[in-house]
């Protein structure tokens, strides 16, 4: 979530009418996108998470999620507050060279001293949304907080191919920071919910994680989406769902839920389940794990399993 202060986000259209590239014919896309083709790092260092949803045949939702060091915004005073902005380019490129998707967007911060102060205590939390049709990407995602510094941050992103006629499963966003619709301050609620679609299971906001890295004291969840177009049948089948937790260099399993089944989350008649499960991790010990998710119904289909990654710093 964006942090404290005043925030006002250029409207970069990701509801149903997909403008999505605020920054568009403007010098600074092309800035960004020369460094997005260039060899260059860039200075600016951080991470990102990228999970997709289905939000119909061959459509797929990319929640972006990102991590920057406070440290690279470049605060002015202006107005008696201290203002800077961050402009960020996002570009799903195919193998071929060719672009697949595409966003721009531009936040804008005006902070009094002690939100400021408040600020830069830890890193800032980015989140986006763009569409992107299956295929196989380099998501490639360039920022600017002022100043001649900037940042780039590279990912592979692969979207099955989905025809909204069978069992399928979307993919997996951790988080450890849930948050109950009604706790969402209206401000912030009316900002930025206007522009995306929430994801929300049993009352709960999922903001995913940018970094996946967790202590085992955390309260992490993990959030899907099952795709069961036979819920809309007269009689629609039982469906199930579960994880596995490996440890990732052994590949040694260390957790298992077994097969939970999905009634409580279903919504009659809406062939799209949105799952939350808690992921055990009190247990774990500090390191890297694999989290393995699973869909199966009672007409003998399974869905793709979807992985992530994770790991335990504590």
């Amino acid at each position: 979530m964006n942090q404290g202060g005043l925030h006002v986000r250029s409207r970069s259209g990701y509801c149903n009418v997909r403008t999505g590239n605020v920054l568009e014919g403007k010098p600074l896309e092309k800035q960004l996108e020369a460094h997005a083709t260039g060899s260059q790092a860039g200075s600016i260092h951080g991470v990102l998470e990228a999970p997709f949803f289905y939000t119909g045949p061959n459509t797929a939702r990319v929640n972006l999620a990102m991590e920057i060091p406070s440290d690279s915004f470049q605060f002015n005073k202006e107005k008696g507050k201290y203002h800077a902005s961050l402009n960020v380019l996002g570009i799903a490129y195919r193998g071929d060279g060719t672009i697949g998707a595409k966003f721009s967007d531009t936040v804008n911060l005006d902070l009094e001293k002690d939100e400021w102060k408040e600020f830069t205590k830890s890193p800032y939390q980015y989140t986006n949304q763009f569409d992107a049709t299956p295929g196989d990407y380099k998501l490639t995602v360039v920022l600017s907080a002022g100043g001649d510094a900037f940042g780039k941050f590279e990912s592979p992103l692969s979207i099955d191919a989905y025809d909204g006629t069978h069992f399928s499963l979307g993919g997996v966003a951790l988080t450890n920071s849930p948050q109950k619709i009604t706790d969402i301050p209206e401000s912030l609620d009316s900002v930025l919910l206007e522009d995306r679609t929430p994801l929300v299971v049993k009352g709960m906001q999922i903001i995913p994680s940018p970094t996946n890295r967790f202590k085992h004291t955390d309260n992490v969840v993990v959030y899907s989406e099952i795709y069961e177009p036979l819920l809309t049948s007269e009689k629609p089948p039982v469906v199930a769902m579960g994880y596995t937790i490996f440890e990732r260099a052994s590949n040694q399993k260390v957790f298992t839920t077994g097969a939970v089944h999905c009634d409580d989350f279903i919504q009659k008649g809406n062939p799209v389940i949105p799952i939350g499960m808690k992921v055990k991790v009190d247990d774990l010990k500090p390191g890297s794990y694999r989290l393995v998710l699973q869909a199966v119904d009672s007409a003998k289909n399974n869905a793709p399993n979807r992985t992530v990654d994770f790991d335990i710093s504590e």
